[in-house]
């Protein structure tokens, strides 16, 4: 089922829950539970906010929620019909007036508009780290690495890429250790928005633990973000517990 997260202090989620009712609701009573639950929680589609929770500080994380989550539709319960049309439309999707007898119908209609895109399964992170590739065990490339998940990763490459379906073994390093797998060459892609010119690969090797461990830091990673808008959480430094996990090793 998918989940919508409500983020107030004076809205009561049974005045709105008609509208939701084809929906797992999630409350949330911070902004630290409120980046936790769009970063961990799986299925979360939405997110309705009251307009006493629109200072500055948190239209900055809003932002940052807009800019890590795209898909993530975000609704606005404003005071007034002037809130509402004052709404950023960068951020907000959709602003609703409190006062209005029409608030289920346009909660609904807000609902009813949401295209249900699947996240992924893994969430990724984009720290300034480099990768080394090799396809025989002897040779090796090294890559600056992007958008690293328990998935796999993406390595930067202006020119020439792997053959796409090749096995290689990469090695991701860390602040006091590094990540050893093998994977999967995929395609080689142009530049985007958000991508260089490189290519993807996805992981082949990775147990349960280490994709659990994977998760662990990319979402710890994507909270900070979230709630210190423009800061750089540092690239993660691995304990003895996390280092016995097959797959990784000091350096």
């Amino acid at each position: 089922m998918e989940r919508i997260v409500i983020y107030t202090d004076t809205l009561e989620v049974e005045t709105i829950a008609p509208a939701l009712q084809d929906y797992e609701i999630l409350r949330a009573a911070s902004t630290a539970e409120l980046a936790r639950a769009i970063v961990e929680r799986s299925r979360v589609i939405a997110l309705i906010i009251e307009k006493t929770r629109s200072d500055e500080s948190f239209l900055r994380l809003l932002s940052s929620i807009k800019k890590s989550f795209p898909i993530l539709q975000i609704c606005l319960i404003t005071d007034s019909a002037a809130d509402r049309d004052s709404a950023d439309p960068a951020i907000v999707d959709c602003s609703i007036a409190r006062g209005g007898e029409s608030l289920i119908e346009e909660l609904q209609t807000f609902v009813s508009k949401i295209e249900i895109t699947e996240r992924r399964d893994h969430s990724r992170f984009d720290w300034p780290l480099q990768g080394s590739l090799t396809l025989d065990a002897k040779n090796w490339q090294t890559y600056n690495l992007w958008a690293l998940s328990a998935d796999g990763a993406f390595l930067e490459s202006p020119t020439g890429a792997p053959t796409p379906g090749s096995t290689a073994t990469l090695k991701v390093s860390f602040q006091n250790s590094r990540m050893v797998t093998l994977c999967e060459v995929l395609d080689r892609r142009p530049p985007s928005s958000r991508l260089p010119a490189g290519f993807a690969v996805r992981f082949t090797q990775l147990s349960a633990d280490s994709m659990q461990l994977f998760d662990r830091i990319v979402q710890d990673a994507l909270v900070q973000t979230l709630l210190e808008p423009g800061s750089e959480p540092e690239i993660p430094t691995l304990g003895g517990e996390d280092l016995s996990i097959p797959g990784f090793e000091s350096f």
